[in-house]
């Protein structure tokens, strides 16, 4: 099976590595449960057009170079890899393009796995859904509440990390896990229904 992979707060712990940040450089205390959309609007008393100053800043610290990753994702990619070809595709911003690459090649040394950049946030290329579709993928896992309901829309299959910006989201294409461990049990079912 082809499936695509999200990278931020689904494979990387990019908000809560960003909160981090935050509060030390600002001797605040935020966190990920106060998130409660999927911008750093609905967490902080900025504007949009302050949003993506605040990205840059963090995307430039050595903070952002030592992001950890959600629990057990390299030992389920891992597994994963061994029967499916894996493509990480990221809305991330194109500027991140380097990190990006230094972060997967980082955790995963080993591969050559092929990392798509996206337009769905800065509309900068192509959107996930249409990628998907050119690549022949019909499996994500991904995060983004409003994204994941138009792939899914698009008659992709949806596996959605929760966070807490996406709790309310429903779709009859969209498994809601809480965890790694669950999307290897999503796949592995999904991959027995396909054999029949």
């Amino acid at each position: 099976m082809k499936i695509g992979i999200d990278i931020d707060n689904v494979v990387a712990d990019l908000s809560k590595g960003f909160c981090d940040f935050y509060n030390l450089s600002n001797d605040k205390c935020i966190n990920l449960e106060d998130f409660e959309g999927y911008y750093l609007t609905s967490v902080l008393p900025i504007k949009k057009e302050e949003e993506y100053p605040l990205w840059k800043t963090y995307h430039d610290s050595d903070h952002f170079d030592n992001m950890g990753l959600l629990e057990n994702a390299k030992e389920i990619i891992d597994l994963l890899k061994k029967e499916n070809e894996l493509v990480f595709i990221t809305a991330r911003h194109p500027e991140w393009k380097e990190k990006t690459v230094q972060f997967i090649r980082k955790h995963f040394p080993e591969d050559n796995f092929e990392i798509v950049f996206s337009g769905d946030i800065y509309q900068t290329g192509k959107g996930k859904g249409e990628i998907c579709s050119e690549k022949g993928i019909n499996l994500i896992i991904e995060d983004h509440h409003e994204k994941s309901k138009e792939y899914a829309s698009q008659g992709i299959r949806v596996i959605l990390i929760e966070q807490p910006w996406n709790k309310s989201v429903e779709h009859e294409r969209i498994i809601k896990v809480s965890n790694w461990n669950q999307v290897l049990e999503i796949i592995k079912k999904i991959s027995l229904e396909n054999e029949h």
